[in-house]
Parts: C-alpha cells; structure tokens; sequence
C-alpha cells in the first residue's frame, strides 16, 4: 500500500530508530560516477541514488562495495550488482504466508465437502446431528511451487510440509462447527544467488464452520497465522562477498466464503460455487547482521481480496462396508484490489544514506485452481481422503498433496 513519504520515515525511524537517528542521513554526493545511471530498474536505480548520495565522511565504510561495483566490466555487471545490495529477495516472503493459508484453507474445505456428502448420502438409523457426531480430523499437506521472475521481483521457489489436527460436531442437522490448529514449515530459494534457503515457520488457528439443507450449502473459513522467518540473502559479485541473515516476525489473517448449489443425478453429485477469499500477511521490519552490506528494512505487507467461481463434481460408489467418493473440481480466481503490493523501505545500516525504496509491484490478478481426490469411508465413521490441488498463472505454479483422516465418535 502507497504512503507518503514522511509517513514511511516515520515508520522506518520507530521500528528502526537505531538507523535513522544514530546514523543519520547525509545527501553530499561523494562520487562523481552516477550508480543511479547503472540501474536497469527502479530498484536498481533507488540503490544507486542512496551510494551517489553517501557522505564523504561515511565513504570508507563502503570502500570495499564501491570499489568492486567501479572495477565491474560493463552497466549490466553493476545493475546486478546494485540489485542484490537492495531488498528484492525479500519481496515474496509475506505472499508464501499467504500460499500458507490457502493451503490450510483448500484442505479444509475439502475436508467439509467430505463430511458434507456423508451426510447426504447417510443410512437410515446413522446420526446426522448431536453429541454422535464429534468428528476428530488430522491431516497431513505438501507443497512445491514457483514464482517466475519480475522486475525488482527475482524468480523463487519454494517447498512446504504441513500437520494439522481439529475437531468438529453437527448441533443440528446440516450444520457443522469445528476448529482447526496446525502448522508448517517452508523452505525457499529466493533466487540462485540466495544461499542457505530462508526458511518460514507458521502456527495457525483456523475455526471453520458449513451448512446444507440438501440443495445448496455455505461453508465458512476464518484464522490467524503468526509466521518466523529466518532470511538468509548472499550478496556475492566479483571483487566483493557478504552473508547476511535476520529473523522477523509476521501476523497473519484469512477469512474464506464460499456457497453453491447441490445436483444429484444418480450416484453423481454436481455443486456449482462461487467464494470471496481475504489474505493479509505481514513482515515486521527487520535488522540484519553480516557485513557492510547489511540492510534495515522498514515493515512491509501483502493483501490480497480474491473472487472465484467453479464447480465440483463427485460419485458415491458403494461397496459392503465401504464407500469411495472421488471428486474433481475447477475454479477460475480473480485478484479484487487495484491496489498493488506495498513497496518496501531499507536503509544500509551503516548509516550515511538515505532511505531507499523497492518499488511496488503486483501479482498476477487472474488464476485458476484445480483439484482432485478420492476419499474412503469404511463403515460411515471413518475416512480417508488423498487430495491433489494446482493453482496456474502467468507469473506462478504451485502444486499441493494431502492426505486427510477423520473419525466420528
């Protein structure tokens, strides 16, 4: 989200009042070479501006970065240089917090149009509603994807193992009420120069709530995630070397809606839907230690307000004691806000610059979700469901795996 200018030094200065007030900011350029002039994009160029406006007085401190950018052979050299000095690599991190709660979210709900066909397609004499129908869920998720790459946006990939548990009961007929707790890790190669991987930790609480009357059904998702991160970034050009890391903190928030009709021909069962689904991912500023190169960078956010509209088919195939249910679904979903994603401020920590900034930038508004399982039910108490989703951009792919158990008591 766009802020002026004083607003955004004032958020710098608080969360990093070490930089702006004890180092200070100087603007006497001390070099006649313009850095801004090698810059082949904005952020590029706005690290470049910061080195020509280095104060003589802090020159020294930088002489090894400035001597290896000067002895570089040509304009593309030291553009790439000047963009790894800059905040770039952090760009996607708030957004894999929200490829988190996406995650948690599909599963769920394929876990509610799981238990909602139960219901549906239930013997006589089987409990629809009340303290026999507890449910105890777990499952288990995985995750690989890849971010294609942008300018001042390097290309990412990144992978993802998951655990969650809940519990969930049926008060009256067709309605469902539980909650869910889980985490995940994910590990990410912000670019090829990016080594170690930085890593991403999320816990998350996620109540979840669905009703059906037999023709249509709404199911609901709301939860907060609270994410560490441990962000690692290798600054490596000929003639000059740092490793830098940090660990931030995020809080995070998603609420999901989705409703749609209920179709039965036969053993088949078709449910047209249409959701509204909210993100909001943060990553609190953040002070890394290394080198001369390191870097204080001021909070920054995603957001994101996305509709969809799909259709979910499935089959009811009995067989003794057991039932298989295998399922597809496809989803066409749109980015609502026209706002891009906030730009991101930094200030070299040894002081001696002004603060520069990362301009914003925006993912691709339009995507399509698909998905597929199969789930096994043995004795209408207890389930078993494998799950595939796929979520396809211009500027992304991801791929998600979980399996999911349930019992009633």
């Amino acid at each position: 989200m766009q802020h002026s200018k004083s607003g955004s030094t004032m958020r710098l200065a608080i969360g990093l009042a070490v930089c702006a007030v004890a180092l200070g900011v100087h603007s006497a350029p001390a070099f006649a070479q313009s850095y801004e002039a090698d810059g082949t994009t904005p952020g590029q160029a706005a690290v470049g501006a910061a080195l020509d406006a280095l104060a003589p007085s802090a020159a020294a401190g930088y002489a090894g970065i400035l001597d290896a950018i000067d002895a570089l052979p040509d304009a593309s050299a030291r553009a790439e240089a000047l963009g790894q000095l800059g905040a770039a690599p952090y760009r996607l991190m708030p957004r894999l917090s929200i490829q988190s709660m996406d995650a948690t979210d599909r599963e769920i709900r394929g876990y509610l149009a799981q238990r909602r066909e139960f219901a549906l397609d239930a013997s006589p004499g089987v409990p629809v509603s009340g303290d026999r129908t507890i449910n105890v869920m777990v499952s288990y998720g995985l995750k690989q994807g890849d971010y294609h790459a942008r300018p001042d946006r390097p290309r990412a990939n990144f992978d993802s193992r998951s655990i969650r548990a809940g519990f969930d009961i049926s008060p009256v007929p067709g309605l469902i009420l539980g909650t869910s707790i889980g985490i995940d890790g994910i590990d990410a190669n912000l670019d090829r120069s990016q080594q170690p991987r930085s890593t991403l930790f999320n816990a998350n609480v996620t109540p979840y709530a669905s009703y059906t009357n037999g023709r249509y059904y709404v199911d609901a998702t709301a939860g907060y995630t609270r994410s560490w991160y441990q962000l690692r970034r290798q600054v490596s050009f000929t003639g000059f070397s740092d490793r830098l890391q940090s660990g931030p903190n995020g809080d995070n928030a998603a609420a999901t809606v989705e409703a749609g009709g209920i179709f039965k021909l036969g053993v088949l069962r078709a449910q047209p839907f249409a959701g509204l689904h909210y993100r909001y991912a943060d990553l609190g500023g953040f002070v890394e230690s290394g080198g001369p190169a390191s870097l204080a960078v001021a909070k920054f956010k995603t957001e994101s307000v996305r509709s969809s509209l799909g259709m979910r088919a499935s089959a009811s195939l009995r067989k003794g004691a057991w039932t298989l249910r295998p399922s597809v679904e496809a989803q066409w979903q749109r980015e609502l806000r026209s706002r891009p994603e906030s730009r991101i401020e930094a200030i070299f920590l040894q002081g001696g610059t002004p603060i520069f900034t990362l301009p914003s930038t925006r993912y691709d508004r339009d995507g399509a979700v698909v998905g597929a399982g199969i789930s096994a039910v043995y004795g209408e108490r207890t389930a078993l469901r494998l799950s595939y989703s796929g979520e396809f951009a211009n500027d992304r792919r991801i791929h998600g795996f979980a399996i999911t158990a349930n019992h009633r008591f």
